[in-house]
């Protein structure tokens, strides 16, 4: 009895201690979502000589890299379609979001009028007019839904809807910008030709909330690109060259100390609230101080008075005494008043509305007069989570109207400049700032 009671005992903790490994382990994934683009009845761009299939060469693509993400140690990956199928823009975003993904990956392939253009992109989330090409042919595949109109709010893929494109800047977009980095770079190493980094406003990507980045692997209406990837062993070269990307990436983003991504950016939330409670504490105890030195400079006043000016006191005594009572009388007669004005109009509190331009982000604190502005000065600091804490802005106009006009002439400076609102001094997130966009 005794060693069936203690068999048991051993079986029990040998399961809570399987269980507590793996629930460790689980929490320590880092999940990846891998979205080969178009699909099914949505072929995407086609080659210009050998008839190559976007769709094709995406998933091909997708389920490489798939297959070395996931010999990554602490790594799960999630694949949008793994087959020929169509599946539409928004549910791709949506598989992320479920599994509140840390990385999306969307694969493409490019094409242009031009058949010279040549050359890998990789975008992150934003708005640029020279991009809206490319935006507009990924976006176009919207319009194989049926209630596209319902779905995608009115979104039509025309010009004007890309206006939207132009306020929704999320804060994993320095993250998204870090990957985009990485992943041309070793197209750079892999001796492919590199156009950079850009932002467009794709419409996957604007729906994820996490790091997301979409990759141009080349332009299949170029001849010689379009053959380059007609051939799988090119595609196993696209694909690590994304996957040397990813370890890179992961490497800087997770802590030096084994923490996973997750704790890296609540260690850096923690630390911006404790930032903000210093400098709370600061301020009180400014205060104490001013106050103190106040009491000190008048109790010193008090004993440098002289035998003779206190007698001067005591003969100006009943002078005072008659102003202060004349004093007194005139402050409730105004105080009377006073209180009939605002019984008859009180004043209405009104949230003061501002907009601005965000131009710059930081990750070391910057003069507000930085020669670096370009003449934007002098910026707003305002201070947040992540890499790069320190965001500047600049402007201050009343209206809608004027701080887009103030915006396009920032671009001209900082071609990545975006609106920003600010309500009664503090920067508002994306989610609230799209509120005042009118």
């Amino acid at each position: 009895m005794k060693n069936s009671l203690s068999i048991i005992r051993f079986l029990c903790f040998a399961s809570f201690l399987c269980y507590s490994v793996f629930s460790y382990a689980a929490e320590k994934q880092f999940i990846v979502v891998i979205d080969a683009g178009h699909g099914g009845k949505d072929a995407g761009a086609i080659g210009y000589t050998l008839k190559v299939k976007e769709k094709t060469v995406n998933l091909n693509t997708a389920l490489k890299l798939g297959a070395l993400l996931e010999k990554e140690p602490g790594v799960k990956v999630i694949y949008t379609r793994k087959k020929d199928v169509f599946i539409p823009l928004d549910d791709r975003a949506q598989i992320a979001n479920k599994a509140k993904a840390d990385l999306f990956i969307s694969i493409h392939a490019n094409a242009a009028e031009n058949r010279s253009a040549k050359g890998t992109e990789t975008y992150s989330v934003g708005s640029s007019s020279a991009n809206l090409e490319v935006a507009m042919r990924e976006n176009s595949v919207i319009l194989y839904e049926s209630d596209y109109k319902t779905k995608y709010k009115g979104f039509d893929n025309s010009s004007e809807s890309y206006i939207m494109f132009d306020y929704i800047q999320s804060k994993y977009m320095e993250q998204s910008v870090n990957f985009a980095s990485y992943v041309e770079k070793e197209f750079v190493s892999a001796k492919r030709t590199s156009r950079g980094v850009k932002q467009a406003g794709f419409w996957v990507l604007k729906q994820t909330s996490m790091p997301a980045v979409l990759i141009e692997l080349g332009y299949l209406s170029n001849k010689e690109e379009e053959a380059f990837l007609n051939k799988d062993a090119n595609l196993d070269k696209m694909a690590k060259s994304i996957h040397r990307a990813f370890v890179a990436y992961k490497k800087k983003h997770d802590g030096k100390d084994g923490t996973s991504y997750r704790e890296e950016m609540k260690k850096n939330t923690d630390a911006a609230k404790s930032d903000e409670a210093k400098k709370t504490d600061e301020k009180k105890t400014d205060e104490v101080k001013s106050s103190e030195t106040k009491g000190t400079e008048k109790a010193v006043s008090n004993e440098k008075e002289s035998p003779v000016a206190k007698e001067d006191d005591a003969n100006k005594k009943e002078t005072l005494k008659n102003d202060t009572v004349k004093v007194a009388k005139d402050e409730k007669q105004d105080k009377k008043e006073g209180d009939k004005k605002e019984t008859s109009a009180p004043a209405a509190t009104k949230d003061e509305i501002r907009y601005a331009v965000q131009f710059c982000s930081s990750s070391t604190k910057k003069p507000l007069d930085c020669r670096d502005f370009k003449g934007c000065v002098p910026a707003r600091e305002f201070i947040e989570t992540g890499t790069y804490k320190y965001k500047y802005v600049y402007g201050d106009e009343k209206t809608f109207q004027e701080g887009l006009k103030l915006r396009d002439e920032v671009k001209k400076k900082f071609p990545d400049a975006f609106l920003v609102v600010i309500k009664n001094g503090v920067k508002l997130p994306v989610s609230e700032a799209r509120n005042y966009y009118k």
